[in-house]
């Protein structure tokens, strides 16, 4: 782009031509010598018939017709020389002009000089000379044609056909003031006309890369576009709408209608009444898509701008800010809670330490103990959830990042490999933070092993990889102890909510806000016996991460 524009601002002040004002000028000259082959051609034609057009040939009808002839053969080639482009374009431009003059000139001559009218060519020869040269030259032709107009006007008297020098010299100067003005005129024109192509060229640039500057924004948007006209048709689309509504190609203009009834549908009710209120609707491929409709004017005409968002990034984008607010909250919680707790706790065990310390008295300090503990527990917990807006999700294979991960969430639950069972239905590549996915997984097994039976040489929980109908990667983690009652499933996953005495009931919660961070869900799956959960990670095109952790 900026060699482009570095050229055509040469070509602005005169330094050097543009392609395409170069591109111009082989065209002009090309239309050019079109004309003075029919020129040459209608000169041949009025030397066959000499006298009887008068005044062509009406003086020399001889030499009329064979410098028609060679006029006629020089175009002839010039066309194919200028097509071939054989020189560069001044040296054949002013071969050519001299062979315009020069022939002008004599034809001029053999029909009896510039009484005859025919020095009227002579005019048009040096303007299209004056457009097709540089100042120079211009000037130069001109003053080559008047000199070429006095000599034919003297050759009489330089022959010797005429004692004296013809009177009639007024008309030949004023004839030559005209050439000059003439030449003088169509050169600044043509100036101003190249300015013009190069400004016009300029600007189809800039309006070009301006066009793939657009085209690029709108195709790395996050949200669906799609631009209709008046009649339903899809002008424009970006990646991201054509992959909500299951389409490759805008070609051959779709209809809306073929592509999404329930968005057509939304579309027509909006041409109605433009204040009607927008409604979710379900795309082809199963994304849940919020449209938001812009008239691209105030025509009838006009036609609609659509924006397509996917509830669940919008989700995503409200838990975040949800989160950041309650990661404030809890960086105060941490602060005003955590220093007073200590400072209890450090007080029971100094009070455990006292030899003097009487049994009722160590009873009630192992009280404030236990629980100071507990209470550091929840506080630890809540400070997990606020961080949880700080997500650094990659791109990794699920089962190669499991094989490598299970041993030491074994050691965590003082448990042997052996408990836990590994299955691979399916290899996948998922999208999540490993810290997070490492916390989960913790937890759930955590929560399996104090529902289960003890470990005796068979697996306990059960891991398992495979995709949904939707194609979404997820992982389950089973168990067959004791499960979830029916009673109570509708609770597990709000905060605080525990069935033993010692929980916090934040596991599921955090668990839960860790996997909507990541773009990905985690829920209950009721089974008649034992306990499922199964985390589905969020769509792969929507990792902001390219690169492959191994």
């Amino acid at each position: 782009m900026s060699a482009t524009n570095h050229a055509l601002d040469m070509a602005l002040d005169g330094v050097e031509t543009p392609l395409l004002v170069r591109e111009q000028n082989w065209l002009l000259l090309s239309y050019f010598n079109a004309y003075r082959l029919t020129l040459a051609l209608l000169a041949c034609v009025a030397g066959f018939w000499a006298g009887a057009l008068a005044p062509f040939g009406s003086t020399d009808p001889r030499l009329f017709l064979i410098v028609a002839l060679l006029y006629a053969a020089i175009y002839i080639v010039a066309l194919d020389t200028t097509r071939r482009r054989l020189a560069d374009f001044d040296t054949q431009a002013a071969i050519l002009a001299f062979f315009d003059v020069v022939a002008l000139i004599l034809l001029m001559h053999a029909s009896g000089g510039l009484a005859s009218g025919t020095g009227i060519l002579l005019l048009v020869s040096t303007a299209g000379t004056s457009f097709l040269l540089n100042r120079r030259l211009t000037i130069f032709f001109a003053a080559l044609t008047t000199i070429g107009v006095l000599l034919e006007r003297a050759w009489p008297y330089l022959t010797g056909t005429q004692s004296s020098l013809p009177a009639s010299y007024s008309q030949v100067g004023l004839f030559g003031l005209v050439l000059f003005a003439t030449a003088a005129l169509a050169h600044l024109v043509a100036d101003r006309l190249r300015v013009t192509e190069a400004l016009a060229e300029k600007q189809e640039i800039d309006l070009l890369h301006m066009a793939r500057l657009n085209e690029q924004i709108v195709q790395h948007l996050q949200s669906g576009v799609l631009v209709l006209d008046k009649t339903g048709h899809v002008q424009v689309t970006n990646k991201i709408a054509c992959t909500y509504l299951a389409f490759a190609d805008t070609r051959d203009r779709p209809l809306l209608q073929a592509l999404s009834p329930a968005l057509h549908e939304q579309w027509l009710a909006q041409q109605k009444t433009p204040q009607i209120g927008r409604r979710l609707l379900l795309s082809p491929t199963g994304y849940t898509l919020l449209p938001r409709f812009k008239s691209l004017g105030s025509d009838e005409g006009a036609g609609t701008l659509i924006f397509l968002e996917d509830m669940a990034i919008l989700k995503q984008q409200a838990q975040q800010l949800k989160m950041s607010g309650l990661a404030r909250l809890t960086a105060g919680i941490a602060h005003e809670i955590r220093n007073p707790l200590g400072a209890i706790t450090h007080a029971a065990q100094l009070l455990l330490e006292s030899p003097d310390i009487k049994n009722e008295t160590r009873d009630l300090a192992n009280i404030i103990d236990d629980q100071g503990r507990r209470m550091n527990t929840i506080v630890e917990n809540v400070l997990q959830l606020g961080r949880r807006d700080r997500t650094h999700a990659t791109r990794f294979a699920l089962h190669t990042w499991l094989k490598n991960t299970l041993p030491a969430c074994a050691t965590a639950l003082n448990l042997p490999m052996g408990a836990l069972s590994l299955v691979i239905e399916q290899s996948q590549t998922v999208c999540f933070d490993t810290d997070h996915l490492f916390q989960i997984i913790n937890n759930l097994c955590h929560n399996s092993v104090k529902n289960s039976p003890p470990y005796s040489d068979v697996a306990i929980i059960k891991l398992l990889v495979n995709t949904d109908s939707e194609g979404h990667s997820y992982l389950e983690v089973i168990d067959w102890g004791q499960g979830v009652k029916d009673t109570i499933v509708e609770h597990i996953f709000d905060p605080f909510f525990t069935t033993t005495a010692r929980g916090t009931g934040l596991g599921l919660y955090i668990g839960r806000e860790l996997a909507e961070a990541n773009g990905g869900r985690l829920e209950h799956i009721q089974t008649p016996v034992g306990c499922r959960f199964r985390l589905t990670f969020g769509r792969l095109t929507d990792c902001t991460d390219t690169a492959l952790v191994p």
